[in-house]
């Protein structure tokens, strides 16, 4: 039995951070733990299985370490679903983007712009899950959750390629400026808090493009970064969403 762990800051974050915005929208309860940490397996589950899917030797232990994490899910699930039959559909929404993964991990071409786009919808629908977990029915505060998350990782996507595979396309740099300049302005459209949370990400764009930084003070500078996003929207909406 084989086990790989993610070596990326931006899964760990992507795991993490949009499961905090849904239990912070919604009422606190017990069974968003269980729905967490089932999160961690599902994903320990998927990110094996798919290893194994783009190895040319393939090696069947991370199949056997993928069921491990999948029985363990199912386990930490059960109480959830029997709770409210209705986060069943939420997974059902992953499953289209699930197999966009399964697609480009079978080509080999994990880095391709929609893989990610996708991965990223997966785990913001994750956090519109942990909001629904907490309210049991479908509320407005969903939607900020699911577009602050899906807004900041599109922005990292873009930083990450200015840094390392793409630092010499000038299309990505523009690109990375753009979108986040348009980002930051679509956060204070909703609320100034939230502006405040992206203007790092912004700064970080600009002023570290062209910088010869090696991937883990990248991952640093990003650790950083996602600690402040998440303190300020957190702060933004448990003030003014519940």
């Amino acid at each position: 039995m084989k086990f790989k762990k993610p070596n990326q800051h931006g899964a760990w974050a992507m795991i993490i951070m949009p499961v905090l915005f849904g239990m912070f929208a919604s009422s606190f309860n017990f069974y968003q733990i269980l729905f967490f940490a089932a999160w961690f397996m599902i994903f320990f589950f998927i990110d094996n299985l798919l290893f194994y899917v783009k190895q040319r030797k393939k090696q069947i232990g991370y199949v056997k370490g993928s069921l491990l994490f999948l029985a363990i899910a199912t386990i930490l699930l059960i109480p959830v679903v029997l709770n409210d039959y209705r986060v069943l559909f939420f997974f059902l929404a992953m499953l289209p983007f699930g197999a966009i993964n399964l697609y480009f991990a079978s080509h080999r071409n994990e880095r391709h712009i929609l893989n990610d786009f996708s991965a990223i919808t997966i785990f913001s629908i994750a956090g519109v899950l942990a909001c629904f977990i907490g309210t049991h029915q479908l509320h407005h505060n969903m939607i900020y959750v699911f577009f602050i998350s899906f807004l900041y990782f599109v922005g990292t996507t873009f930083y990450v390629k200015t840094m390392i595979r793409e630092k010499k396309n000038i299309k990505y740099k523009y690109l990375s400026f753009g979108y986040h300049t348009l980002g930051v302005i679509a956060a204070f459209m909703i609320h100034p808090l939230i502006g405040i949370a992206f203007i790092p990400s912004l700064i970080r764009a600009i002023v570290l493009y062209g910088k010869p930084l090696k991937p883990m003070k990248i991952g640093i500078a990003e650790i950083g970064n996602a600690v402040f996003i998440t303190l300020f929207i957190g702060l933004f909406i448990t003030q003014h969403l519940n």
